[in-house]
């Protein structure tokens, strides 16, 4: 199998990024979620949303765009959604 490579972008919007890989996430329609109450049985966003600021999550084919509340730096957040992304995908 193929080593995972993950691709962080920023977006038009300041408070979100796009975190492409080179496997699919999601087959089917988008999965959003905007709490971790919401992401409850997905464990991908259960994970992303224990990361301080995050406040929305979108998976869909091999991308997922994350949101946050504004209160965090993306240079601190994108090592940890990263590394979410490789547990739950590894």
């Amino acid at each position: 199998m193929a080593e995972l490579v993950v691709t962080a972008e920023p977006t038009p919007n300041p408070k979100a990024y796009k975190f492409t890989t080179n496997v699919k996430l999601n087959t089917g329609p988008a999965r959003t979620f905007y709490s971790g109450d919401e992401a409850g049985g997905d464990a991908m966003a259960s994970e992303l949303f224990a990361i301080p600021g995050v406040v929305g999550v979108m998976i869909l084919n091999d991308f997922c765009t994350i949101n946050q509340d504004g209160s965090a730096d993306w240079n601190e957040m994108i090592p940890r959604i990263e590394a979410v992304l490789r547990k739950t995908l590894g």
